[in-house]
Parts: C-alpha cells; sequence; structure tokens
C-alpha cells in the first residue's frame, strides 16, 4: 500500500469513528419510545358467549332440574283402576258385565279400556292400575316379568295358576281371557272385586 493509499484509510477510519461516535450521541439525546408488537386482537364474540354458556350450564341444568325433583310425581289416574286390554268390542264386552257388579256392590272403581300393551306397561310401572283383565300370553308375560301377584291372598307363592285364573277352558283360535293383579296396585282392593266377581257374577260369557 502506498503512502497516499494509507493516508485514504485513515482518514476513513477517523470519518466512520466519528460518525459513529455523532449517531450514539444523537440517540442519547433523542432516545427513541420502545417498539412495541402491536396488540392482540379482541377475542371474537362468539367465543366469549361458548365460554360464558358453558360456565352456567351446570347451573342452568340444576335451576331446571331443581323442581320436578321436589314436585312429587302426579299419577295421571285417581281412585282404582280396573284396565281391560283387548279390541273395542271385546272391551266393550267386558265392562257391560263388570261395571253392573261394581256399581251393585257399591265398589269404587273406575274401568279403562287399553289398546296398546306397551302403553299399558308403562303406566302399571308408575302404579296406574289395580287389576288387570287382559289375555293369557300377555299376562304371560307380566308374569316371567314378576309383574303379577296371586289373585287370592292365602295363596302360598306367585305361581302361574294362581296369577292368572282364565274366563273360559283353552279353545282353538279363540283368545284366552282372565284376571291378574299388577305389583304395583292396591292388591287388597284388587283381591275384593276379584272375589265379588268370582262369587256374585255371572260367568262371562261373550
Amino acid at each position: 500500500m502506498s503512502y497516499r493509499d494509507h493516508l485514504e484509510a485513515q482518514k476513513k477510519y477517523i470519518r466512520t469513528k466519528k460518525e459513529a461516535r455523532e449517531a450514539k450521541r444523537d440517540r442519547e439525546q433523542n432516545p427513541r419510545p420502545p417498539r412495541l408488537d402491536p396488540p392482540p386482537s379482541p377475542p371474537s364474540p362468539w367465543i366469549v358467549i361458548l365460554v360464558v354458556f358453558v360456565l352456567f350450564l351446570p347451573l342452568l341444568t340444576l335451576l331446571f332440574a331443581l323442581p320436578s325433583a321436589l314436585v312429587p310425581t302426579q299419577s295421571t289416574y285417581e281412585g282404582l283402576i280396573a284396565w281391560i286390554y283387548g279390541t273395542d268390542d271385546e272391551y266393550l264386552d267386558i265392562k257391560n258385565w263388570l261395571e253392573p257388579e261394581i256399581l251393585a256392590n257399591d265398589l269404587q272403581w273406575t274401568v279403562w279400556h287399553a289398546t296398546d300393551k306397551y302403553d299399558l306397561v308403562d303406566m302399571l310401572r308408575a302404579g296406574d292400575g289395580d287389576l288387570l283383565i287382559i289375555e293369557e300370553d300377555f299376562a304371560w308375560d307380566l308374569y316371567q316379568g314378576q309383574a303379577l301377584v296371586p289373585l287370592m291372598e292365602k295363596s302360598e307363592g306367585a305361581t302361574w295358576d294362581n296369577c292368572f285364573v282364565p274366563f273360559w277352558e283353552p279353545q282353538s283360535f279363540r283368545k284366552r281371557y282372565g284376571w291378574a293383579i299388577p305389583a304395583n296396585g292396591n292388591i287388597p282392593d284388587a283381591r275384593h272385586l276379584f272375589t265379588v266377581m268370582q262369587q256374585f257374577a255371572p260367568p262371562f260369557m261373550p
């Protein structure tokens, strides 16, 4: 390197150092505000609504469930109920045979008609039924489910013969109707009506 080039390099170095000192002094005299990241965007209102809903869901559930838990279940039917399960004609025939004896003995029974066995089973589970006049196959299903009790008070144990008493002997191509008492019903009054019908009513002849 020539002497002239050396002098130019020294001048350039001195100039760079001077500019650096001036820049440092300028920064000290006029500091810039700290750089901040842009503020985060506000949360979506739908997210806020969802969070509030999740937090208050247990409280809402409790408010809706509490009244139903405090109020006792009301029975749909009142008094003693005898259910007849069958067609409209079968119902009318059995009702016309049953009701005169109920009235003659001043008994407080209401006779109702059921056409759907599953609806009737639901009502029996709720205690809305005290005596049944049903066909044998349906009675057998209830007996298998331990939903029937003996028709006579002194019967020892629930057997098929003392839980279903038919109106007539088996006949070909003919449904076999008879008596049965549901386990959730008023058993003493049901046995009393059954005894009255057995002793005083004429045999049922459709």
